[in-house]
This record gives C-alpha cells, sequence and structure tokens, in this order.
C-alpha cells in the first residue's frame, strides 16, 4: 500500500462518565468485559488535547480532498492479504491480553496475566490515559463527529464489521492509531532490541484502520500525535516510570528464559 508515515501522580480518580463515553469512543463499541483501569494522569495533571490537536479537514479543503483520494486507492487492498492482517488488528482494546499478540509475536513471546501481569496492568492505565485524552475531540456522529469513510462511500470494499456501533462513531482522531502506537513505542523502550521491528508494526497497526476503511489518513495521524504527546506527558509522571522499570524487568526475564530455551 501506499506509505502513511506518522507524523512523529498521582493517580486520581476520573469522572466515571467522561471515562465511560471515552472508553465507547476509543474501542468503538468494543465488548467492556471488565472495569476501566484508573489512569496515571489526575485531571488536573492531564493534557488537553483540544486545545493543540487541529480539527479533522473541512470537508471542502486539500486535505480531505487527499484523503479521500488515499480511501479510494486503497479499497483494492480488500480481499488481499494485507487485508487479512488489518482485519486481524481490529481487536478490541481491552483487555490488553486482546492487543498484545499484535506486538508481543515479534519478541517470540505470548504474553499473558500469569507471565506478564505488571506490563499488561501498565498498558491498561495508559490506555485509560489514552481515552480521556482524545475525549474531548472524539465525537460521535450524533454530535458532530467525523464520519467515517466506509459510511460516506458505503458502496466500496471494506472490512467486516467486528463491532456494529463503529458507523456511530467519531473517525477523528483514531483510537487504534494511538493505541498501536503507545503499545508499539512503550514495548521498544522496554527491549530496545526490537525497536525497528515494533515501531513498523505499531505504524502498520494504524494503517490497517486505512486499508479497513474505518479511517482516514488524518485520523490516524492525528491519533499518532495524540499518542506521541500522551508519552512525552507520562515519562514525567513517577508512577508510570515506576511501572515501567517493573514491566522492564518482567519482560526481559522472560526474553532472557525464551532465549535461553532456544540456545543449543
Amino acid at each position: 500500500m501506499c506509505s502513511l508515515t506518522p507524523a512523529r501522580r498521582a493517580t486520581g480518580r476520573r469522572w466515571p462518565a467522561l471515562v465511560g463515553a471515552a472508553a465507547f469512543l476509543l474501542g468503538a463499541s468494543a465488548p467492556q468485559a471488565q472495569e476501566s483501569a484508573p489512569g496515571y494522569l489526575a485531571p488536573g495533571q492531564a493534557l488537553h488535547i483540544e486545545a493543540w490537536l487541529p480539527p479533522a479537514p473541512a470537508d471542502d479543503s486539500m486535505a480531505k480532498a487527499a484523503d479521500v483520494e488515499t480511501y479510494f486507492h486503497t479499497r483494492t487492498l480488500i480481499g488481499t492479504a494485507r487485508a487479512e492482517e488489518a482485519h486481524a488488528d481490529d481487536v478490541a482494546p481491552r483487555p490488553a491480553e486482546k492487543v498484545a499478540p499484535r506486538f508481543s509475536y515479534l519478541l517470540g513471546l505470548n504474553l499473558n496475566r500469569q507471565n506478564a501481569p505488571r506490563f499488561l496492568q501498565m498498558m491498561e492505565r495508559v490506555r485509560s490515559d489514552a481515552e480521556a485524552l482524545v475525549a474531548p475531540v472524539k465525537k460521535p456522529v450524533g454530535s458532530g463527529g467525523r464520519h467515517r469513510p466506509f459510511v460516506e462511500y458505503p458502496d466500496l470494499p471494506k472490512c467486516p464489521l467486528n463491532f456494529p456501533d463503529l458507523p456511530a462513531s467519531g473517525s477523528y482522531p483514531s483510537g487504534h492509531a494511538t493505541l498501536g502506537w503507545l503499545w508499539g513505542s512503550i514495548l521498544a523502550e522496554i527491549a530496545p532490541e526490537f525497536a525497528d521491528q515494533l515501531l513498523a508494526r505499531a505504524i502498520a497497526f494504524g494503517d490497517s484502520r486505512i486499508v479497513c476503511g474505518f479511517h482516514y489518513p488524518s485520523d490516524v495521524a492525528a491519533g499518532r500525535l495524540a499518542a506521541a504527546a500522551l508519552l512525552d506527558r507520562l515519562h514525567a509522571d513517577a508512577d508510570f516510570q515506576k511501572d515501567l522499570a517493573a514491566a522492564k524487568k518482567e519482560l526481559t526475564g522472560l526474553l532472557a528464559a525464551a532465549h535461553a530455551r532456544r540456545a543449543p
């Protein structure tokens, strides 16, 4: 497909209504099998995305025209192996075990609550921060949110819908692109020897939304920008740094054990 390069402490109680709504928006009606973990950033410490993220491209803009051109161009991918990968990337954002296999295979690991509890719990909390971050701008279509490309062009091929409420959820920014960039970047920090593969996978995970017809390129770019900003903010948080160190120790041990098993 065409290259789609990314635009590159306390824990406080969150307002339940805000987090619940944000979870729906980021997950696009994904099954809510468990309660959302609290994020690292209390409301007073969090970023305010509405102050710095540009709005979605206007319908009469060149940026929107470029979005549509890419959407039409990528419809030829439906039915190919790339579209199968994109459909597999259409996972629920929670629990973290749903997302982990889309990245952990690069490490040669199968991450679960038994062997990587600290890492998966950290990613649950990071996801909650991401949900709260994008909530002010990722609005449902009924509240002025951007229509998804497959809604605007319903007769063109797309991936099967895993989540039936997806058409009603706003397209901008892409929650999956945010999620993928967070996973790839954090794992690349934990296991730098796999950084190139993990960051490439993070890009592909976001691009899968374009392949499927679920997002425009500008949605994905905005999602990655949100993730990069959130990561910068989280690295200034003492609790996140503590958990990141624990997660790195956890995964480093798993990688060493896996390497020992493969040694002759």
